[in-house]
C-alpha cells in the first residue's frame, strides 16, 4: 500500500513536500548525491521539476534499498522504545515474570564477550543485501588471508556511525565470506549497545561483541580462522568526521595492538573510502566543546549531523546514497624480536609486560609503527581510484 501511495501524483502533496525544490529544480540537489534513477522517468515537465524529492516514478529496487536503510536508521528511535516497552511489560502482572527473567538474563549473559549467538542465517538476510546496494558498499582485498591464522582487522575511518564496518563485517550483504573464505568475523562495538533490551539480540545475531579485552581473548581463543574487527578511532574519531576528510584518531591507540600480540593474532588494516561522505555535519566551536565533554563523561558522543530523508534528498537522518569502497590490506609482518618474548607474553603477566616493561612497550611500539606504515601505503595506493572527491589527505591524530 505504501508503494502504491507513493506513486500518486498529487499536486498538493508535491507542493507540501518540495516547496523550495519546485523553484530550484535540479540545482537544489546536494553535490555527490546520485539522483539519476530517483528522478522522474516520464510525465509532464511539472513532474521533472520535482526531482528534489524521491516519491515519483522511483524504481521498485531503489525503493526497497531505501526502505532497508530507513529500517536501520530507525534504530535511533527504537532504543527508547525498547526501554519503554520493557518498563510497560514490568507493570503488567502477566508479563512481569517473563520480562524480569529476561532483564536478569541480560545482566549475566556472556554472549557479548563470546560471540556465541552469531547467526549465519540472519547475516544472510535479504535486507542486508538491499542495505549494501543502496550506497553501494564494495569490498576489495589486496591479498588473501590464510584461514589457518588469527587476525585483528582495524577499520578506518569511523565516520558518523561506521556504516561500512557494520555492513561488511556484521552481515554477508557485501559478501565478506566469499571474498575471504574460511574466516569467522566478529565486529566490536560499545558495551552499552548490549544494555538495550530486545535490540541487543539483533547485534548478537550479527556477530557483534563488546570492545573489551575479554572479547578479544574469548573470541581469538577459538583458534585458526577467527577475526576480530575493531573500529579503532571510536567515538573520538566520529567527532572528526566530515565529507572529503579522513582524520584518524590512531596515533596513541595501542590497545588493539597489545590484544593482537597477547592472543597470537596478526594485524590487518582496512580503509573505507567514502565512509565520511555519507552525512553532512554541523560544526561550531561550542558544539565541539560540548561533544568532547559528552565523549569523556559518557564514553561516546554523537556529532550533529544530517543526511537525506526517505522522501527527499536534503533533510533527514538517512545517509546519502554515495559509494563506499572498503579495501582490506595484507597482514602486517610481526615485529622483529617477538619470538624472544613469547614466553613473557603468553604468561599470566603478559599484559603487564606489554604495558609496563620497556621491552614490551618497545615491541608494541614497533608493531604499531609497522601498522601505521602499511595503513599509509594502503591509502596512497587506492586514494585516486576510490576517493577522487577528497578535500584533504588522510591524517593520523
Amino acid at each position: 500500500w505504501l508503494g502504491a501511495a507513493l506513486r500518486i501524483r498529487c499536486p498538493l502533496v508535491a507542493a507540501l513536500l518540495c516547496r523550495d525544490e519546485m523553484a530550484a529544480g535540479d540545482s537544489a540537489m546536494p553535490a555527490g548525491e546520485d539522483h539519476t534513477e530517483d528522478s522522474v522517468a516520464g510525465g509532464g515537465g511539472q513532474w521533472r521539476m520535482l526531482s528534489g524529492i524521491s516519491i515519483f516514478d522511483v524504481p521498485m529496487a531503489r525503493r526497497r534499498q531505501t526502505a532497508a536503510v530507513a529500517l536501520f536508521c530507525s534504530g535511533l528511535f527504537i532504543v527508547p522504545v525498547c526501554f519503554c516497552t520493557a518498563v510497560l511489560l514490568l507493570w503488567n502482572i502477566y508479563t512481569f515474570p517473563l520480562i524480569a527473567a529476561y532483564l536478569v538474563f541480560m545482566l549475566v549473559d556472556k554472549a557479548p564477550v563470546t560471540g556465541s549467538r552469531k547467526s549465519g542465517h540472519f547475516r544472510r538476510w535479504t535486507m542486508f543485501t538491499l542495505f549494501k546496494d543502496f550506497f553501494p558498499i564494495t569490498l576489495h582485498k589486496t591479498a588473501d588471508l590464510d584461514p589457518d591464522g588469527k587476525y585483528v582487522i582495524g577499520y578506518h575511518p569511523h565516520g558518523i556511525i561506521g556504516i561500512g564496518a557494520i555492513s561488511s563485517f556484521g552481515s554477508e550483504g557485501p559478501g565478506i565470506s566469499a571474498l575471504l573464505p574460511g574466516l569467522n568475523f566478529f565486529l566490536c562495538t560499545l558495551p552499552i549497545n548490549f544494555r538495550v533490551p530486545f535490540l541487543r539480540e539483533v547485534w548478537l545475531w550479527m556477530g557483534m561483541c563488546d570492545s573489551s579485552k575479554h572479547s578479544f581473548r574469548n573470541i581469538l581463543s577459538r583458534g585458526s580462522g577467527t577475526v576480530v574487527v575493531v573500529v579503532v578511532g571510536g567515538a573520538a574519531e566520529a567527532l572528526q568526521a566530515a565529507p572529503g576528510t579522513m582524520d584518524l584518531v590512531l596515533k596513541h591507540r595501542r590497545g588493539f595492538v597489545r590484544q593482537a600480540l597477547l592472543n597470537g593474532a596478526k594485524l590487518v588494516p582496512a580503509l573505507g573510502f567514502g565512509e565520511t561522505d555519507l552525512f553532512d555535519v554541523v560544526t561550531t566551536p561550542w558544539m565541539l566543546r560540548l561533544q568532547e565533554r559528552m565523549q569523556k563523561v559518557m564514553g561516546f558522543s554523537m556529532p550533529l549531523f544530517h543526511g537525506r530523508g526517505v522522501f527527499n534528498y536534503h533533510v533527514g537522518i538517512m545517509p546519502h546514497r554515495r559509494p563506499i569502497n572498503i579495501v582490506i590490506g595484507r597482514a602486517v609482518a610481526e615485529p622483529e624480536g617477538l619470538e624472544r618474548f613469547r614466553e613473557e607474553i603468553s604468561s599470566s603477566k603478559g599484559e603487564a609486560f606489554l604495558q609496563r616493561d620497556p621491552r614490551g612497550r618497545a615491541l608494541v611500539g614497533a608493531y604499531h609503527a609497522a601498522y601505521l606504515h602499511q595503513l599509509q601505503e594502503l591509502y596512497d595506493a587506492h586514494k585516486l581510484r576510490f576517493w577522487s572527491k577528497r578535500q584533504t589527505s588522510m591524517s593520523i591524530l
